[in-house]
């Protein structure tokens, strides 16, 4: 079984990067990078890369989505021996932002993101969030699979996702609450030993937002371990939930290695 037994709080690497702010003003900030480490990985997989909502944009005259630079930067790091290579990529959505980061919650096309993760990894997987549009789906490398609904295999796991949030099925990658915790169930329903969300379960404990029912849901019905971005939380990011985990990996970067090797 899968389970991860422990997270580091200190970035050991940071990626700078322009983002939307308030008032049509850019921030300029720093993506973090942390190790988290896992029993249950299976036999020949070192380590597994997740992150989520990525909103940013690289400095210098490239002007590239934020996910770009950040693949790069985890190739240049498997390189040069900092982290293990790893055999899959779990992407959590919401990748995209304006060219001038002008407005938050932009929306837009991220297949640089998943082409450049490609490079990085031989098996990427992913979910949408709910500002993340594609210009040409049918191009997207072989390696990469956008989960909606489904359960494949990555790196001797059976990886479940659920794209989008809850909300007005009106709008950009929603579903209502009935209908998003269906999807969700059927795929809890065929244990996977991972699930992706956009947006994932509540903190309940430190009063940390989440969506309720999905809390519900997993904490009743679900023990592996989920994975989700959305809403920002400060450390912990990873929680039990029923006999499951629930890791919330907004605006990071995480690098899942073995237990048994690379120790802290």
């Amino acid at each position: 079984m899968l389970k991860v037994i422990e997270v580091e709080q200190q970035p050991f690497h940071t990626v700078p990067h322009r983002t939307s702010g308030p008032s049509g003003k850019p921030l300029r900030k720093h993506l973090p990078f942390h190790r988290a480490w896992a029993t249950g990985l299976p036999d020949g997989v070192e380590a597994l890369i997740f992150v989520s909502d990525l909103q940013g944009r690289e400095d210098g005259g490239a002007n590239r989505l934020m996910g770009v630079p950040v693949a790069e930067a985890l190739v240049a790091l498997v390189a040069e021996g900092t982290i293990p290579r790893p055999q899959a990529a779990f992407l959590c959505g919401d990748l995209y932002d304006y060219p001038d980061c002008h407005k938050r919650g932009g929306t837009g096309p991220v297949d640089e993101v998943y082409e450049a993760f490609a490079q990085l990894a031989p098996q990427v997987l992913a979910v949408h969030g709910n500002h993340d549009e594609l210009a040409e789906p049918k191009a997207l490398p072989k390696s990469v699979q956008i989960l909606d609904g489904q359960v494949r295999n990555a790196a001797g796991l059976r990886v479940g996702g659920v794209s989008g949030i809850i909300g007005n099925p009106g709008r950009h990658q929603r579903r209502d609450e009935e209908a998003f915790l269906t999807v969700m169930e059927s795929v809890t329903a065929l244990r996977p030993h991972m699930i992706l969300l956009h947006q994932g379960p509540e903190d309940v404990e430190r009063r940390r937002r989440g969506d309720p029912g999905v809390t519900l849901s997993l904490e009743t019905g679900y023990t592996g371990l989920t994975v989700f971005g959305h809403s920002h939380w400060d450390w912990p990011w990873l929680i039990t939930l029923g006999e499951g985990q629930a890791l919330n990996v907004d605006g990071r970067v995480l690098i899942l290695q073995r237990s048994d090797e690379w120790a802290v």
